[in-house]
């Protein structure tokens, strides 16, 4: 080959790029994340979980159908359909249209009976006169209940409030409030006992007061806050109970991975949500419908219970 004209040099491919594929940096070619750059995202991350919170998961709502069998159940109230809702918290800060969602909920549940375990308004942020107001509102959006009887019990925000501003408003609707009292729920010549006690966290029930001296049917009770099923168990009328009611807890209202329920009141610790079993006795705890504190729910539904009576064959 002629002087002057070499071949010219080849390139050489860049290690697995020989079709223009991109290859990986080497790991230490990475770029830094700097501590600003890292707090913001995550305070976006907390803002994003926040706004979450409060609006999508604050109105999430869950339905959960459970069977209760009970010893000495009348055949007429085998499926007798009871649905409990609770903690409705109206109007701060369940707004008119969540509560009307739920009531129309409920409806379409073909309820015997409907149960509403406490706390229909909340004692702040806002002042009393507000609560009161709100309390005869939410007196009249629970008169759409379309379930045959509704019955409900006193909670400590209802109390706190003052127990009259809440209760003269929804008895006038046709919603009677059950304060350490019973009712007769009758089918045909067969029925059970409702029951309801006083609010166990401002107030001290009477259970003497509350449940039928004997019971000549299954006895139901109401019961504002779970925790104090401690002091049901040890009440000399605790053998006549066969199903306690309760919320109060929201379920914690805010639940964690890893962490669990962040919002926990008195009286409501021990037995957050769910099924408890008591020997005879069967305790459920409601998440409830609002929120207190701070307008958030998160990994924590709002929830609607279904409990259909079986007669127990053991």
């Amino acid at each position: 080959m002629p002087f002057g004209n070499a071949p010219a040099k080849k390139s050489m491919p860049s290690p697995g790029n020989h079709r223009g594929i991109p290859v990986a940096r080497p790991l230490g070619s990475a770029a830094k994340i700097t501590r600003r750059a890292f707090l913001g995202t995550a305070a976006l991350a907390a803002a994003g979980v926040t706004a979450y919170s409060g609006t999508h998961a604050r109105h999430e709502l869950e339905i959960i159908q459970r069977e209760v069998p009970i010893q000495d159940l009348p055949d007429a109230f085998d499926g007798f359909r009871i649905v409990q809702i609770s903690d409705l918290h109206y109007a701060e800060y369940t707004e008119t249209w969540f509560l009307e969602k739920v009531i129309s909920e409920v409806n379409a549940l073909n309820a015997d009976l409907v149960l509403i375990t406490g706390d229909f308004i909340s004692r702040g942020p806002l002042s009393n006169r507000y609560a009161y107001r709100k309390a005869g509102v939410c007196a009249e959006l629970l008169s759409t209940l379309t379930a045959p009887e509704r019955y409900g019990c006193l909670g400590n925000h209802d109390v706190g409030v003052g127990a009259g501003h809440v209760i003269d408003p929804l008895e006038a609707n046709g919603t009677p409030i059950l304060v350490d009292s019973y009712r007769a729920i009758e089918r045909g010549d067969a029925r059970i006992w409702l029951a309801g006690t006083d609010d166990a966290g401002t107030r001290t029930p009477d259970l003497d007061l509350a449940i039928p001296n004997y019971p000549d049917a299954p006895v139901i009770l109401m019961a504002h806050e779970p925790d104090f099923v401690d002091r049901i168990i040890q009440h000399p009328r605790f053998p006549m109970i066969d199903m306690t009611l309760s919320g109060h807890t929201h379920g914690g209202q805010i639940r964690l991975p890893f962490v669990g329920p962040l919002i926990l009141p008195p009286l409501g610790q021990k037995y957050v949500h769910g099924e408890f079993q008591f020997g005879h006795m069967q305790l459920y705890v409601n998440r409830g419908i609002g929120a207190v504190g701070v307008p958030f729910r998160l990994n924590c539904p709002s929830e609607i219970s279904i409990h259909i009576l079986r007669r127990a064959t053991t």
